[in-house]
């Protein structure tokens, strides 16, 4: 019987693999093969979001800390701070359930007309009325810049809300740089945020960096012709819910 526990065990040791981090010299760096077939419908953007108090992410690693920057769909922990390329700007209607209620997610529509029909056929199917809401998100498509990198990752960071306030300062900062809106990078951060039921949580701090590498620069041209005329979708529904807003939130009432 002892033999055979440690042979379960020599086994179950051998099931993780090791894999080489960085791509070998005769592996294909061309065209990428494959998925010739996948469309910007088959794909959602992952957005850049903020570790807040209450956040689920905390749970898989006791060194994550409230305000720090992540991946929302590899759940990557990107750290304090980002660099950012805005390419293209609009508003979203997202239509949420009270999280109080139990939370959820009807969809994203780019007009508050067609947010009112889908809206109407949700309370329909037995939702109720009182607990399901519209919310105008602004939201900013861009390229997430690292260091070392001489491409951006596509990525959003949706201002709904508490972080409204944050999008249109920006929108005025762009404005007035002139230019093309991914001309410049900017740098993004977190601070301690006040609601006005005096209960605080993280928030974005946006700053100029500088003008952006003709590299991403080119990407994000390529980039801006695909999302000016296409649907692209954007992964709102993983969006953590916290209640530290009293009813000013995003993914529900009560919600960042």
């Amino acid at each position: 019987m002892a033999t055979s526990k440690k042979t379960e065990v020599a086994v179950a040791a051998t099931q993780e693999l090791a894999f080489t981090a960085e791509a070998p010299a005769w592996m294909n760096q061309g065209p990428a093969r494959g998925s010739e077939e996948v469309k910007s419908t088959d794909m959602v953007l992952p957005r850049l979001e903020i570790v807040q108090a209450q956040s689920p992410i905390k749970e898989t690693d006791p060194e994550i800390r409230d305000g720090q920057l992540f991946n929302s769909v590899t759940q990557q922990v990107i750290g304090d701070l980002a660099y950012f390329v805005p390419v293209y700007f609009r508003v979203e209607y997202l239509i949420w359930k009270d999280s109080d209620e139990g939370g959820g997610f009807f969809g994203s529509f780019n007009s508050m007309a067609a947010a009112e029909v889908r809206r109407a056929e949700v309370i329909n199917d037995g939702e109720n009325p009182e607990f399901i809401e519209i919310v105008d998100t602004p939201v900013q498509y861009g390229l997430l810049v690292k260091p070392g990198t001489t491409v951006g990752e596509q990525i959003v960071i949706s201002m709904a809300k508490t972080k409204a306030k944050v999008s249109r300062k920006w929108n005025a900062m762009i404005q007035l740089a002139g230019g093309d809106r991914f001309s410049r990078v900017y740098k993004i951060t977190t601070f301690t945020d006040e609601n006005r039921l005096g209960k605080k949580f993280k928030n974005f701090v946006v700053q100029p960096a500088g003008y952006t590498p003709e590299s991403v620069y080119r990407q994000a041209e390529a980039l801006y012709e695909v999302l000016k005329t296409q649907d692209i979708r954007v992964a709102h529904e993983s969006a953590v819910e916290v209640p530290v807003d009293g009813g000013e939130g995003e993914g529900g009432r009560g919600n960042i």
